[in-house]
């Protein structure tokens, strides 16, 4: 798709065509007077495009432009450039070591070690390749090195697509009516076209087959793993004078006991929370408090008193996972300084790692949180006890965070959107909680049962932090927006208009009409720009309003009527407008890449014909 053309072979053609000597063979004494002659106080942008300096500015500024309409985020920009200045005039693969990468990206006055440096690269790296494979893009393609089978080792390899996209930016930007008059206009806009044209390609490419992960892969690599650092240790103990055989017996019971105590989750409760799978049923312990109260799903787990906060966050798990949650959040911060550690871990890693993440929460220093994800779910925080009566019919999941302090969540029907989530939130907000002390929570996270509520404030007079406990964990207890509404909890909406003019559907017939409730055509004045006369452009609040009645799951011919009984505008207007505007947004909704694409064609064709028609 892109012919192999180095950005410098490029500048050496235009030399050529415009008969000048090329900047890298040219005579010292003409490359000193062409830069002179390029550097001229008050010249404009565009009247030198030939000269090296010039040359760059625009592949600089073009670069500059691709990043910014692609939304690059900002703390990627250090690799991206390091990677634009190694590769140099080379468009196809290159190695380059992460170690030289690292320093040459960082800032000469960051002290940093030579891991330090590649870590930071391996890190920044899998970032960028997210980022492009999220927005669907191929401006850098990673191949991370690494060591074959044969134990040689490789650099990592790139491949700049950004290079050969600014080349083209600029070559078109040139030759656009629009250079004459604003080189930097021209080239913003040949650059947000020609980022349509990246590479349709995985930026990430897999040199080395990954290491196995399966049951017998991890059993023969991690005890050699767990033995060489092991081995290590001992050296460093060796070193101090310290007695080795000591450590290895305190260290090797601190193992049995946390083995114990993941052993004290009966067999059948592992392998349900490990793979998803339902368990058989059974008695609750006596003393324990119900972990799962739909017939047939009890819980099975065996509570001893030095083992109960385990066990309490096992509940959790199997409360948070029975309703579709697949992955957690887990953050252990230290209350003292506000620094957090987080990372995001499967189900199996999250039942796997618990003991651990108990064990470091009853020092009394950090606190253990988690955020669930994969489910929708809504949460309310700071319940008093008739909040969480209110509501405990409905929830599958009760906790105690503080003395008398109260977390009540219900899960929604698998497939409900975002929009729908918040919404039904509100709703409840606005209904039966409203005037109490219950909120929306931290986002969807939580501190975990069973462990310690670290925060100063929660501090008791004996200088012991409160248990967070849990109350109630129903496994599989989904709530419905019908269930609510019938039960008097739910705010009520203003019912959507019921008749609709003739209108070609553009969206599928199947869907819904998100609870018959429509948005609010004030919030999409509130968000838009405002005109020089200090009025909200109505063009783009109308565009807003329809397409957010595309997500509500709204028909367009619902939508348009929608617009003719709410917009000023569309009122007023006796053409299509309200159907245009409609069609618009869905368009742009529907079709992001596309409608952007044809936007900008639109923004060129109309501008190089306003460039004829001035000539």
């Amino acid at each position: 798709m892109y012919p192999e053309i180095s950005p410098t072979s490029w500048i050496h053609k235009l030399k050529a065509q415009a008969g000048e000597p090329s900047p890298t063979t040219a005579p010292r004494a003409h490359r000193r007077e062409s830069r002179a002659g390029s550097v001229t106080t008050g010249a404009k942008r565009g009247e030198n495009p030939d000269t090296l300096a010039a040359n760059i500015g625009d592949g600089t500024d073009a670069i500059n432009f691709i990043l910014v309409a692609a939304g690059c985020p900002a703390h990627l920009r250090p690799l991206i450039d390091c990677l634009v200045g190694l590769a140099g005039d080379r468009t196809a693969w290159f190695e380059a070591d992460d170690l030289m990468v690292g320093m040459r990206a960082r800032a000469s006055g960051d002290e940093m070690s030579r891991d330090a440096a590649r870590k930071w690269v391996q890190r920044w790296r899998k970032e960028l390749c997210d980022w492009q494979s999220l927005k669907n893009l191929a401006l850098i393609e990673c191949a991370p090195g690494g060591q074959d089978s044969d134990g040689k080792l490789y650099k990592s390899r790139y491949k700049v697509n950004l290079l050969q996209l600014a080349a083209d930016a600029v070559e078109a930007a040139r030759g656009c009516p629009k250079w004459d008059r604003d080189p930097s206009r021209a080239l913003e806009l040949a650059s947000e076209a020609i980022l349509e044209d990246t590479p349709q390609t995985n930026p990430y490419k897999q040199r080395f087959r990954p290491p196995r992960q399966d049951d017998d892969a991890l059993l023969k690599r991690n005890p050699k793993t767990a033995t060489t650092l092991l081995l290590e240790a001992a050296r460093i103990l060796s070193e101090r004078g310290e007695d080795v055989e000591m450590w290895l017996e305190t260290f090797a019971e601190s193992v049995k006991q946390k083995v114990r105590s993941v052993h004290t989750i009966k067999k059948e409760q592992w392998t349900k929370l490990s793979t998803g799978q339902e368990s058989q049923g059974g008695d609750v312990p006596a003393g324990q408090e119900s972990l799962s109260t739909l017939p047939g799903q009890p819980a099975e787990v065996i509570v001893e008193p030095a083992l109960e906060p385990i066990a309490q966050a096992m509940g959790g798990l199997e409360a948070f996972a029975g309703v579709g949650a697949t992955s957690f959040l887990v953050t252990m911060k230290l209350e003292a300084t506000g620094q957090a550690q987080s990372e995001r871990l499967t189900l199996k890693d999250a039942v796997l790692k618990l003991p651990e993440f108990i064990e470091r929460n009853s020092a009394g220093e950090e606190s253990f949180i988690m955020r669930p994800e994969g489910a929708p779910l809504i949460q309310f925080d700071d319940c008093g006890a008739s909040e969480r009566d209110l509501l405990a019919p409905f929830a599958f999941f009760e906790e105690e965070t503080s003395l008398e302090n109260y977390q009540s969540w219900l899960a929604l029907p698998s497939g409900t959107g975002e929009e729908e989530r918040k919404r039904v939130r509100d709703r409840l907000l606005k209904g039966a909680l409203l005037g109490s002390s219950a909120n929306g929570g931290a986002g969807g996270a939580t501190r975990w049962p069973g462990s310690l509520n670290c925060k100063p404030e929660r501090r008791c007079v004996d200088g012991s932090f409160p248990r967070v406990r849990l109350i109630t964990a129903i496994h599989n207890r989904i709530v419905t927006v019908s269930e609510l509404e019938d039960a008097g909890l739910l705010a009520s909406l203003p019912p959507c208009d019921s008749s609709f003019p003739a209108l070609e559907r553009l969206v599928d017939k199947n869907v819904h009409r998100g609870g018959g409730h429509v948005p609010d055509y004030e919030d999409s004045l509130n968000l838009v720009s405002l005109k020089k006369n200090g009025k909200p452009n109505r063009s783009d609040a109308d565009l807003h309003f329809a397409a957010t009645c595309f997500d509500w799951k709204l028909t367009v011919d619902e939508t348009v009527a929608l617009l003719k009984r709410l917009s000023e505008k569309a009122r007023a207007r006796k053409d299509d407008y309200a159907e245009r505007t409609v069609k618009e947004a869905w368009f742009r909704k529907s079709l992001p890449n596309q409608w952007r694409a044809r936007k900008r064609r639109v923004r060129l064709n109309a501008n190089a014909s306003e460039e004829q028609a001035a000539n």
